[in-house]
């Protein structure tokens, strides 16, 4: 299923459909599926893709492309504001997600917002640093991370802002 998902999102990408980038794209989705097998998924469980788990992923990427528009905004009235209102400063917050996949898109979440970047995970800690208090207070109690925790879960509720 992996598989053909990537495959799927390298003909979309590659928007070609000629044998050669058929081929390329069988030969890289395998070997990325092989390659990555052990991280994506857990030795000696099954692991299954549900539709409630991809609808949940389209709904979190829906959600985070709206969060990384809004930011943008966001830092763009900062910087040409003439006071610079920034506050610069580092937060330090714990996560409760289990899968290595669920922490890294968490983690990609939190740096391709504008104003936030991670700086450092350990276990479960979490070092962000942000560019004001408001970015600050939002990556403690975002939303896009009770929708990774739902989806890691298996669980699927429309936009749950909660």
């Amino acid at each position: 299923m992996i598989t053909v998902m990537l495959l799927a999102f390298w003909l979309l990408m590659s928007a070609s459909f000629d044998w050669q980038h058929i081929l390329a794209g069988i030969v890289l989705s395998a070997g990325l599926t092989h390659y990555w097998r052990e991280m994506i998924f857990l030795p000696g469980k099954k692991t299954t893709i549900t539709w409630r788990q991809i609808a949940a992923f389209l709904q979190y990427t829906i959600c985070l492309v709206i969060e990384i528009i809004k930011a943008n905004f966001h830092v763009a009235y900062l910087v040409l504001h003439p006071r610079l209102p920034i506050s610069p400063g580092f937060v330090i917050t714990s996560m409760g997600l289990e899968k290595e996949l669920s922490k890294t898109y968490y983690l990609n979440s939190i740096t391709l917002t504008p104003g936030t970047i991670t700086v450092k995970c350990e276990g479960d800690r979490l070092i962000v640093h942000c560019f004001t208090e408001q970015h600050a207070q939002v990556v403690q109690h975002w939303y896009l991370y009770h929708q990774i925790y739902n989806m890691e879960r298996g669980v699927f509720k429309w936009w749950n802002k909660s």
